[in-house]
C-alpha cells in the first residue's frame, strides 16, 4: 500500500512539476537581456494605431537604421510594448558605457518594410532624437507618445 501512495505521489510531483514548465514557456516574462545585449522596451502610449515605427540610431559613432512593423500588415497597437534587442556585434562598441543616440520616424500608416526604411513624407511624422550613455546587459524604458495632428515624442524613461 505504501508503494502504491509513494507511486501515486511521485506521479503527481511529475504532473505538477511539468505543468509548471509548460506554464513558464507559454506565458510570457519580462526580457533579460544576456550580459553582452542591450534590451529597448519601446511603449506606445499614443493616440492612434501607427503603421510602422523606424528608427535610426548611433552607437559609439557608427550609424544604423532598423524598424518595427506587424508581419500580418495590421497596424502597431496604440498601447502596445515592444522589445527590440540589440547585441555587441551590432553595436560595436569600444568601450562602456557608450554614447547611445536613437531618432524615431512614426509611420502614420502601414506600408510594406523595406531595407532602405525609405517612406513617403506625407505619412512619415519625425520625432526628436534621444541620448544616454548605455550600458550592455541592460534595458531601457522609452514611451512613444503623441498624435498625427499634435506629433509625437519620445522619451527616456529613467
Amino acid at each position: 500500500m505504501k508503494k502504491k501512495i509513494i507511486g501515486i505521489l511521485a506521479a503527481a510531483g511529475l504532473v505538477l512539476g511539468l505543468g509548471l514548465v509548460i506554464c513558464s514557456r507559454m506565458l510570457p516574462g519580462e526580457y533579460v537581456p544576456a550580459a553582452d545585449e542591450i534590451a529597448l522596451k519601446i511603449h506606445f502610449d499614443t493616440a492612434e494605431d501607427v503603421g510602422l515605427l523606424v528608427y535610426d540610431y548611433q552607437a559609439d559613432g557608427h550609424e544604423y537604421s532598423g524598424g518595427i512593423s506587424n508581419v500580418d500588415g495590421s497596424l502597431i497597437k496604440r498601447d502596445s510594448e515592444n522589445i527590440v534587442v540589440w547585441d555587441r556585434a551590432e553595436l560595436a562598441p569600444r568601450a562602456e558605457p557608450f554614447e547611445l543616440s536613437i531618432r524615431f520616424r512614426v509611420i502614420t500608416e502601414y506600408v510594406a518594410p523595406n531595407y532602405e526604411n525609405v517612406y513617403p513624407e506625407e505619412i512619415t511624422e519625425y520625432l526628436d532624437p534621444i541620448s544616454w550613455q548605455a550600458h550592455l546587459g541592460k534595458t531601457y524604458s522609452i514611451t512613444l507618445t503623441g498624435d498625427r495632428t499634435n506629433g509625437y515624442q519620445a522619451v527616456l524613461n529613467q
